[in-house]
């Protein structure tokens, strides 16, 4: 269960409580935290989707034109918990994260809890991973815009001494093939038709 509470905007003051696997918010009269399309205009149509995934409560900017941020910060996707406020388009209304209640799937291995302030490392946080449903064609083709602006960046793999060097896939080796005996059909064409 998550329950957002409006504190800045044209209706300042509703309380939303969503038991749903999908949250969809915007100006569109059928999205499920639905703004003033009058009033509200940094809020996109179809602005960001709140998504109950392996029992955690996800924030997914949609392709918004304006942004969506949280906690002062631009993302594109990021994990919801109690306290953060959500921002639509800079300057824009903002919701309030009221009581989070993770579900976790009983499908999920057994968590190991531990006691004591041990801090984490951001390369193997699970919060850091990146979410694999993207909404739009932006987000798998790698686009500027599809780029996470929040968030810890993994560090590129080294180089080890003696690795072999990554080879070009078979279908670019056949593409390749493929142009040469083409031109030089073209070329045997060509000398035998003068």
């Amino acid at each position: 269960m998550i329950r957002l509470r409006q504190i800045k905007g044209a209706d300042s003051g509703r309380e939303f409580e969503f038991e749903q696997e999908l949250i969809r918010i915007g100006r569109m009269p059928d999205s499920d935290v639905n703004f003033d399309p009058e009033v509200d205009l940094d809020v996109s149509g179809r602005h960001a989707e709140i998504r109950n995934e392996d029992g955690r409560y996800l924030l997914i900017d949609t392709g918004s034109r304006n942004g969506t941020w949280l906690n002062g910060q631009r993302i594109k996707h990021a994990a919801l918990g109690k306290g953060d406020e959500i921002e639509f388009g800079r300057g824009g209304p903002k919701l309030e994260i009221d009581v989070v209640r993770n579900r976790f799937d009983s499908r999920e291995p057994t968590r190991r809890m531990t006691r004591g302030g041990g801090s984490r490392d951001p390369r193997f946080d699970p919060l850091a991973v990146p979410v694999t449903s993207a909404t739009r064609l932006e987000d798998l083709t790698g686009l500027p815009d599809g780029v996470p602006e929040a968030g810890p960046i993994a560090e590129p793999a080294r180089k080890e001494p003696g690795a072999r060097p990554k080879r070009p896939s078979s279908a670019l080796l056949w593409a390749s093939a493929t142009l040469v005996v083409l031109a030089a059909l073209t070329i045997v064409v060509a000398f035998s038709i003068r």
